[in-house]
């Protein structure tokens, strides 16, 4: 993901720290300044393009409303999901608004300590938003979030443009063609894999395009009582795919036990192509320092069934606590943040995707986001990945897979029933969601 998240358990050690800094200037409870202007402390990460996007939204929603004033904090993820919950959690008010990973929106949701998001935002979420970018901020029929983007890790590839034009091959637009040159192009030197053809086997792209593959088929992974089953035909004829490219050489495991990325090999010389989310191209610009067009372009992945279809989890949201002084006046601003016309350009200065049905046929986001428009044709086929702690989630499953990539004799239903059973029993959110 463009965070690259770490695990909250990472993050454990560090809230005594956080304890002691509840005292700080940051942690600000006075509702209004020296001017009589209310004050609405927004928490973020400390993303610098997503921090400064968030400012300038700011600014402009003060420009609207002249008595408000808004105040961005942006703390080290390390840190700020642990310093969230301790605010939650406090007899005395913190935050106002704070921004929220959607993966771990569950903790939060569960602990009864958020605003509900005001019923005419909410009918505006069951009309105009995407299906994945809502599907974890619901309990018992009830909203606790806003969605600010469509997360998606699967549409789209990034492909190594110098490679490519001194081979002389064309970039692969069906599958079959995905998996020719990625035979052709890739090199082995008794079990390391020198350069790779295509490569989807790390945390994200893994199990994301897996989903995608069954999808397509026309299959289902997630059964009718919200549990998971992938040990279906379709299941075990995706997987059967994938193993079939570590065994053929085109790619390996390194990146999948390494924690890293697929397309850092690809920015490196060392691969053809990586399935990636298109979060991605800043890398290639700002870490690799690689021209758009020259060194590297996204592409789609070709589709690997007949209809298109694929799974997401729910992206970057924003939550009101319960206990923060100013509710009201932050859903006003969350409903500014949201509307169409402000949230396209926090989308574009973002490099994110768009979760509103409203926004996919907008010119100022094609125009302005040329590299990755041709993701918002398929967004509409995404279905939410399901009520699941999917960091927790991936884990099972990428366990599963090196387990099988392991295995001279790999009983691939077996292990897929093995690992549906226990996703499903350890890793579904506790709560209702209708």
């Amino acid at each position: 993901m463009k965070k690259k998240l770490l695990s909250v358990l990472l993050c454990a050690a560090m809230v005594g720290s956080l304890a002691a800094g509840c005292g700080s200037k940051e942690d600000k409870k006075d509702a209004s300044n020296g001017d009589g202007k209310t004050v609405l402390t927004f928490w973020c990460h400390d993303n610098a393009p997503w921090v400064k996007a968030y400012k300038e939204m700011g600014k402009k929603f003060e420009k609207a409303n002249p008595d408000y004033k808004v105040e961005v904090q942006e703390y080290p993820f390390e840190v700020y999901n642990d310093k969230i919950q301790t605010a939650l959690t406090s007899s005395t008010s913190g935050p106002d608004i704070i921004a929220v990973w959607g993966g771990l929106a569950p903790s939060f949701i569960q602990s009864d300590a958020l605003s509900e998001v005001p019923e005419d935002l909410s009918k505006e979420l069951e009309e105009d938003y995407l299906a994945p970018t809502v599907g974890i901020y619901q309990k018992e029929g009830k909203y606790y979030g806003v969605p600010m983007e469509f997360n998606l890790e699967y549409g789209g590839m990034i492909v190594n443009k110098k490679l490519f034009d001194d081979a002389g091959i064309s970039y692969p637009k069906t599958w079959e063609d995905l998996r020719k040159v990625s035979k052709e192009v890739a090199k082995q030197n008794g079990e390391v894999v020198e350069m790779k053809g295509f490569e989807m086997i790390d945390t994200d792209a893994l199990i994301c395009n897996y989903l995608a593959m069954i999808l397509q088929q026309g299959g289902q992974y997630l059964q009718e009582d919200e549990s998971i089953n992938f040990a279906t035909p379709e299941g075990i004829k995706a997987m059967e795919e994938i193993l079939s490219m570590v065994k053929d050489g085109e790619c390996d495991l390194d990146n999948l036990t390494a924690g890293e990325y697929c397309y850092n090999d690809v920015y490196q010389d060392k691969g053809y192509m990586s399935s990636v989310g298109s979060w991605a191209i800043g890398e290639g610009t700002d870490s690799y320092d690689l021209t758009y067009g020259e060194d590297f372009e996204y592409v789609p992945v070709p589709q690997y069934g007949e209809q298109m279809a694929f799974a997401s989890e729910t992206g970057w949201g924003i939550m009101v606590p319960d206990n923060g002084k100013n509710k009201d006046a932050a859903w006003e601003f969350v409903k500014f943040f949201s509307e169409p016309e402000n949230l396209v350009q926090h989308n574009i200065a973002c490099n994110q995707l768009p979760p509103r049905k409203s926004l996919l046929d907008s010119e100022e986001y094609k125009e302005a986001m040329p590299n990755v428009a041709f993701l918002l044709d398929i967004l509409p086929s995404g279905q939410w990945m399901g009520p699941y702690n999917t960091s927790d989630m991936r884990e099972i499953f990428d366990q599963m897979f090196i387990g099988l990539c392991q295995s001279d004799n790999p009983d691939i239903e077996g292990a897929l029933k093995e690992a549906s059973e226990k996703i499903t029993e350890e890793c579904q959110i506790g709560y209702s969601m209708d």
